[in-house]
């Protein structure tokens, strides 16, 4: 800074100003003392600055404010608005219209629904009205849409019974293998029967339960699709251990498939009924398909009426290989052999029907 020239200076405290005069130097190189100005401002300059704060801050503030008023005063008027369409008479349910049904009639769902003429068609929660109807054992999903101005339009998807379970009492089963509502003659009359699965085991094991019920209905569907052939089923009966049987409507015959390759089993089945002729499935009392594969399968055959024993398991051959003729047994009548051993008229031992005999 050069000689003779005043600075002004601001100290730490904006309040006060400082004043340095110029340098004066005297005879001999010697500086002058100088005299320092501090000049404080008045109250109002002090309080100019904290006031056009405190003014910036509340403008802000009422702005804020005049917008929150404005979206309150919105809202307000929406629902007030909303409120008088809800409860405007050109929106009220005049119409309940209800789709096609089989099991549960239309008298059923409107009072199931929840929903009577003159209420309010906007008040109306289609997610809860159809949740009540599927409350409703036959009734699997449903649809419940508005159809403004006056129309509830309801659509409903029912169950199938494709067959019942003896949990019991006798159970209504769907296609997915799922019980759904306990049978009555009338609704399980015509259908198969799946038995051997308690009501305890499929409280303890639902899932495992449902899924046994899903491949007895496939076995059974495998049984009777495009097959008119075959006899008529009666019941679909499940061993946790020795698999699948199968029981004849006519006559009560029992067909043990035991687990896998049902397809091939059928099929050999399929050649035994053939073999019965016009005796036709009365004729069988257990076929025996649960052993291992081979061209003979043990077919116990049904008593008669006069008969006082079960008559014993025999084979028959399932399979279109040539066989040689057996030969026929000799009488007492017969002259013997030119090799001369006698014949003998001791009854053969019954064969076992637990298993087909092997070549």
């Amino acid at each position: 800074m050069r000689a003779g020239a005043s600075s002004v200076t601001e100290p730490a405290d904006r309040g006060i100003t400082v004043e340095h005069p110029p340098v004066r130097w005297r005879l001999f190189g010697r500086r002058s003392n100088r005299r320092i100005t501090v000049a404080r401002p008045s109250l109002t300059a002090w309080l100019a600055g904290p006031l056009r704060a405190a003014a910036a801050k509340l403008a802000l503030i009422g702005k804020a404010l005049v917008v929150v008023a404005f979206v309150v005063g919105a809202v307000y008027a929406g629902r007030q608005l909303v409120r008088h369409v809800i409860a405007s008479p050109r929106f009220a349910v005049r119409r309940i219209q209800i789709g096609p049904s089989v099991r549960v009639s239309g008298d059923e769902i409107r009072e199931l629904s929840g929903v009577h003429l003159g209420d309010r068609l906007l008040a109306v929660d289609p997610d809860l009205v159809a949740a009540r109807l599927t409350s409703h054992p036959w009734i699997l999903s449903a649809r419940v849409r508005r159809e403004l101005p006056s129309t509830l339009a309801v659509e409903v998807i029912e169950r199938r019974a494709v067959a019942s379970a003896l949990l019991g009492a006798l159970y209504l089963v769907d296609d997915a293998g799922r019980p759904f509502k306990r049978a009555t003659f009338a609704e399980a009359d015509g259908l198969p029967v799946i038995t051997g699965v308690t009501r305890d085991q499929y409280a303890s094991v639902r899932g495992t339960s449902e899924a046994v019920f899903r491949q007895a209905l496939a076995l059974y569907a495998a049984y009777s699709d495009g097959h008119p052939e075959r006899p008529k089923l009666s019941e679909v009966h499940v061993d946790m251990r020795s698999g699948f049987s199968l029981v004849l409507f006519e006559g009560s015959g029992e067909i043990r498939l035991g687990r896998g390759d049902f397809d091939a089993k059928l099929a050999r089945f399929d050649k035994i009924f053939a073999a019965l002729g016009p005796r036709g499935p009365a004729a069988l009392q257990t076929v025996y398909l649960d052993g291992p594969l081979s061209d003979r399968v043990a077919v116990r055959m049904a008593s008669t009426a006069a008969a006082e024993e079960p008559s014993p398991a025999r084979t028959i051959v399932a399979s279109e290989k040539p066989r040689p003729p057996a030969r026929r047994a000799k009488t007492p009548a017969e002259p013997a052999e030119p090799s001369g051993e006698p014949a003998s008229t001791s009854p053969s031992p019954a064969r076992s029907p637990s298993a087909a005999d092997e070549d």
